[in-house]
């Protein structure tokens, strides 16, 4: 799977602070079974953002990420203002990692990793919002173990539940798979007993340049798979198919990703609901790289669907 193998290798570039460290196996497995990692999805806002990412000498990392959400065209969304989080993470030595992140929303996150062997790690996962808005506050600790054709790990939130969640996944040949869930004991509610609140599957197959990705999420309530094939060293093209039983929509997306130069790429999504998203990336340097992006709506051309929106990363 050389093609496959390059363009995950491409994807795997540096990562700066503001990306965050991951406890979550399937989080990671989803994201090791995606070629086309561009956010090419429609969104209902515009959004212009500045990342700055830095190495402190003693092999530190430090972030700053600020976004600002507006309108673009007419009063395309009601949701506008400015956001910013500062990161900070942490090698403290081959063992121990951390990560704080603290968001001008109120929120305050920590992540701890401990590596007990190359194998076997314990996270320490922290939440605390002071708002209503999403991320809820947890506390989650917990455990894992993963090699080259298998993970499983267990986690434990004190704080919601308490709620027991469990991944297992594991690779034989060209086909893998993944699993997560979770159940509420239902301690902490008078109204009623335990119930499973996340459930989801995935399982992905890959041949030569092709790879397949099939998620079934929300206890089978939303399903999506994605088709993915490396046509050239240069250029990506997919087809995702999504259904939504929640809220019966269908819908397919056919993306494309293609690099221009060794610093310029072009990318690109249209799906059935007629929207059309595309993004230029331009890295200008080794420290800097600025990425331009649109969505219009090729149906309704007078719509509020159409967002402009630029983000500038410098590490």
């Amino acid at each position: 799977m050389p093609g496959i193998a390059a363009a995950a290798a491409a994807a795997a570039a540096a990562r700066g602070a503001t990306k965050g460290i991951s406890s979550c196996l399937y989080q990671d497995f989803l994201a090791e079974h995606t070629l086309l990692h561009e956010p090419l999805e429609p969104s209902d806002h515009s959004c212009h953002g500045v990342e700055i990412n830095t190495h402190t000498p003693s092999g530190n990392r430090i972030g700053l990420q600020t976004g600002v959400v507006s309108p673009f065209f007419k009063t395309a969304t009601k949701k506008r203002g400015v956001a910013a989080a500062l990161v900070f993470e942490s090698q403290l030595n081959s063992m121990i990692t951390s990560s704080l992140r603290v968001s001008s929303e109120r929120h305050l996150e920590l992540q701890a990793h401990l590596h007990a062997s190359e194998n076997v790690r314990f996270t320490l996962e922290a939440h605390e919002s002071a708002t209503e808005k999403m991320p809820a506050s947890f506390a989650r600790i917990g455990c894992d173990y993963r090699d080259n054709t298998f993970f499983a790990g267990a986690k434990i939130d004190a704080v919601n539940g308490p709620t027991l969640q469990a991944t297992l996944g594991a690779r034989m040949g060209d086909v893998a798979f993944g699993v997560i869930g979770a159940y509420d004991v239902g301690l902490d509610h008078s109204d009623r007993l335990g119930r499973f609140s996340t459930l989801n599957l995935a399982t992905s197959y890959s041949h030569d340049d092709m790879l397949a990705l099939l998620q079934i999420n929300d206890k089978a309530k939303m399903v999506r798979l994605d088709v993915t094939q490396v046509v050239a060293p240069e250029l990506l093209v997919g087809t995702a198919f999504v259904y939504d039983r929640r809220k019966d929509k269908k819908l397919m997306r056919l993306r494309a990703k293609y690099a221009l130069t060794e610093r310029e790429t072009l990318a690109s999504s249209l799906g059935s609901d007629g929207i059309l998203v595309g993004a230029y990336e331009w890295r200008t340097s080794a420290h800097l790289k600025t990425r331009v992006s649109a969505q219009m709506d090729v149906r309704h051309y007078d719509s509020d669907s159409h967002h402009l929106g630029v983000s500038i990363e410098i590490s």
